[in-house]
This record gives C-alpha cells, sequence and structure tokens, in this order.
C-alpha cells in the first residue's frame, strides 16, 4: 500500500527531489469537464495526457524506461541517432552525410546546383557593397561531427547513401571561385584530425568541443587581423587536462535521459587567458548563424576582444544585446552598415541555407535595379499573351492597376534570378 500511495503523495506534496527531465516539454492544461467533450472522448484523452504529466516520479519512470531501450540501443530522442561504441550524432548531419539532405531543398542535383550559385552571387554583391562601408563579411564554416568523425557512424539499413550533392563539397569551392570571404574550419579540422591532441568532438555532443572551440578560436582572431589589417587582442591557451561535462559538450546525452551516464566518455579543456596588448583595435562584431556559435561565446574572451558582439541566432532572436531580443526590432542595415565585421557562422548542414535570410535582406536592400532592366522585363511580359493575360487576373485579385503588378513581378523577378540580368552595376 506504500508503494500504491507514494506516488500520489509525491504529486501531491513534493517531500522528495527528483531531477528534471531535458528538453523542450510542450505541458499539457487541465481539461475543463463538460457534457461536450465528455460525449465525444476528448476529456477523457486530455485528462489521461495531463495525469500523466504529472503523476509522481515521473521523471524517473521516464529516465527508468530510456535506460532500458539504451540497454538494445534505442531511443526516442528525435533528434538523435546512437552510432557504433555509443557515439552519438545529430540527426541532420548523419542525413547530410548518407547524402539525404539535399532532398529536403531541391529535387535533382541541377535545381540545387542553381540554387547554390544563385545563394552564392548574393553574397557576393552583398560582400563588394559591404566593403565600400568598410564593413568585412565573411563566412565561418565551422566542422561536422560525421566529417570529422567518420568512423563511429551507424550503418544499418535506416542510412543508405544517396546521390545529393553535399553542399559541404560544393559551397566552399564556388567562395573560392567567386571570390567569397570564407575560413572552412571543417577542412582545417579534418586535416589535422591525426596530428592535435585533442579531441575535436565529444562522443555524446553534437557540437565541437569546448577545447577545440577554444584553439579555432585563436584561429579566428587570426583571420581577422587579416581580413581587417588591424592588431587585435589575441589569446594563449594553456595545458589540456580531463574534467566533468561542461556544456554543451554532452548536450545530446542529456535529451536522452538516462538514469546513468554514457561510459566510458571523457571530457578535455583548457585554460585561456588575453595576451595583454596596448596597441590593438576592438572591432564591433555581428554574428549570424546557428548553435556553434555558443561553443565560440563560452571560451572566447569576447568581451575583451570585441567593443560590441550581438548574436542574430538563424537571424532571428538577438543575443548579447541589451536593448534587442528579436532582430525584427532592429534597423539592419544600419546596424551592418555601423559593424565592422559581418560573420555568418554555419555548420556542414546548414550551407544549404547559410545566410539564413540575411543575405537576402542586404541584398534588396542595397539592390536599386536600373529603369532599362525594368522596361525590358515590362515590354517581355506585354509581348506574352499568357503572361499578360495572368497579369490581369492577379492585378484584379488584388485591387491594384495593372502597371503596380508588372512592376513588383518585375522587380521579384530580378531579385529572384539576379544571375539572368546584367546587375553589377546597378548597386546603390
Amino acid at each position: 500500500m506504500a508503494l500504491l500511495l507514494l506516488p500520489i503523495v509525491q504529486q501531491l506534496f513534493h517531500p522528495l527531489s527528483v531531477k528534471k527531465l531535458n528538453g523542450v516539454l510542450e505541458a499539457t492544461d487541465a481539461p475543463k469537464l463538460t457534457l461536450e467533450n465528455y460525449k465525444n472522448v476528448t476529456f477523457q484523452s486530455q485528462l489521461e495526457k495531463y495525469v500523466s504529466e504529472r503523476f509522481g516520479f515521473h521523471e524517473l519512470v521516464i529516465r527508468i524506461y530510456n535506460q532500458y531501450l539504451w540497454f538494445f540501443r534505442k531511443t526516442y530522442s528525435a533528434d538523435v541517432v546512437i552510432g557504433k561504441d555509443k557515439w552519438l550524432y545529430g540527426k541532420r548531419s548523419v542525413y547530410d552525410h548518407y547524402r539525404q539532405e539535399a532532398y529536403l531543398h531541391a529535387d535533382d542535383n541541377e535545381t540545387l546546383v542553381k540554387i547554390f550559385d544563385r545563394s552564392v552571387a548574393r553574397l557576393k554583391r552583398v560582400q563588394q557593397e559591404l566593403d565600400k562601408c568598410n564593413t568585412k563579411l565573411f563566412v565561418l564554416i565551422c566542422p561536422s561531427k560525421d566529417i570529422i568523425c567518420p568512423e563511429h557512424l551507424p550503418e544499418n539499413g535506416n542510412y543508405v547513401m544517396g546521390d545529393g550533392i553535399r553542399a559541404v563539397e560544393y559551397i566552399p569551392k564556388a567562395f573560392v571561385d567567386k571570390g567569397i570571404n570564407f575560413l572552412d574550419l571543417n577542412a582545417w579540422f579534418k586535416q589535422m584530425k591525426d596530428t592535435i591532441s585533442y579531441p575535436v568532438f565529444p562522443k555524446t555532443g553534437m557540437h565541437w568541443s569546448n577545447v577545440a572551440a577554444m584553439h579555432a578560436s585563436d584561429t579566428l582572431i587570426r583571420y581577422l587581423e587579416w581580413l581587417t589589417r588591424e592588431n587585435l587582442l589575441n589569446i594563449q591557451i594553456g595545458p589540456m587536462y580531463p574534467g566533468k561535462a561542461v556544456k554543451p559538450d554532452d548536450d545530446l546525452e542529456k535529451t536522452l535521459n538516462l538514469l546513468f551516464p554514457i561510459k566510458p566518455n571523457q571530457h578535455y579543456y583548457a585554460d585561456v587567458k588575453v595576451v595583454a596588448d596596448t596597441m590593438v583595435q576592438r572591432p564591433k562584431l555581428i554574428s549570424i548563424g546557428d548553435s556553434f556559435f555558443w561553443n565560440l561565446s563560452y571560451v572566447m574572451p569576447m568581451d575583451s576582444i570585441f567593443c560590441s558582439h550581438p548574436f542574430w541566432y538563424y537571424y532571428s532572436s538577438v543575443y548579447y544585446d541589451s536593448c534587442h531580443k528579436k532582430v525584427n526590432e532592429l534597423n539592419v542595415e544600419k546596424e551592418v552598415e555601423n559593424a565592422d565585421v559581418v560573420m555568418i557562422i554555419v555548420t556542414a548542414n546548414h550551407l544549404y541555407n547559410f545566410d539564413m535570410g540575411f543575405v537576402s535582406h542586404m541584398d534588396k536592400a542595397l539592390f536599386n535595379p536600373s529603369p532599362e532592366i525594368v522596361e525590358d522585363i515590362l515590354l517581355k511580359m506585354e509581348a506574352d499573351s499568357v503572361w499578360f493575360q495572368s497579369l490581369k487576373e492577379k492585378a484584379e485579385k488584388k485591387r491594384k492597376t495593372l502597371d503596380e503588378v508588372m512592376r513588383d513581378d518585375a522587380l521579384y523577378l530580378i531579385m529572384t534570378h539576379p544571375e539572368s540580368y546584367d546587375v553589377s552595376q546597378n548597386l546603390k
């Protein structure tokens, strides 16, 4: 009876402290009983879900069950893939390794190449225009776990090698051909993997290790010195030592919500300090990108090296900026033009959409097509009877004049297919 009553006591009074589950939980609200929801059985199902999330020792039961699944190398975590030797990988990086990520962005390789070329061409135009404002734009390609540590990847029927083009193989070459400023740390770590003494990726983490990010910070600072032609504060990295996992080195393991930690699993760290130098510049840095930035912010003395360093996470949320929380609150063009350096930071499986909307936004803001190009498209619209008729119908539906709709569509056409028009001399 005591065992049966104990979960109820825990649910009502919480006498014992239980470790909370990791991850995002959308809590179910307590349902209100009505005749209608009782008759259609929605009240019962909602009540069952509500109680199942709140019964006493719910967290402990979930961890015990997950530990049972782990014994068979299984998990219900949607973002975790279990590889060889208990290594954990992010699902998107595994899909990308097996050339399946490309299918999420295009139906065939030819279409995907056109998308890549269009994005790189836009990036080049924005880079050239920002150079006139003395703002340096560059892309930082972070290492991917499937590329640096492929020997632990899973091999089973769920992951069949596709024939899609990998962005990490195409985009860096396109950057070189177009003269894009970029630093490829993925290729750098891959080349050095067998000679360095520290792990680039932790066994149970999705992101590069903190110690790897620390060494990458040193390289990043030296690249920024070359890019800006300015002297920046440098860092000194101390000897490596083993230690307890520090966020986010075990982020994938935490999402499994196991009862016991995964072993063997050793983590390594180092201490870093700024090298004193009075003859330095402290530039304003804006970073735009994915979660690989967080490791840099944890280990790099950002406040000492930069006068400000706001981070626009996925070009949506704003961090390290006390005045703003969302990018849509900002005057993006003004912020960028006042910055010394803009860094787009992405890992391999995010290279398919590396600008995250930022480059497209800036391209539209900076780009002003000549009247001759617009007029030429308008003439082609009038000459094509089918096209012209569809524009008439569109104008009627939107309650706009035909001229307004034609010019809007002409500008949209130029912005979405800039490579088809001579726009190199049409920047503000």
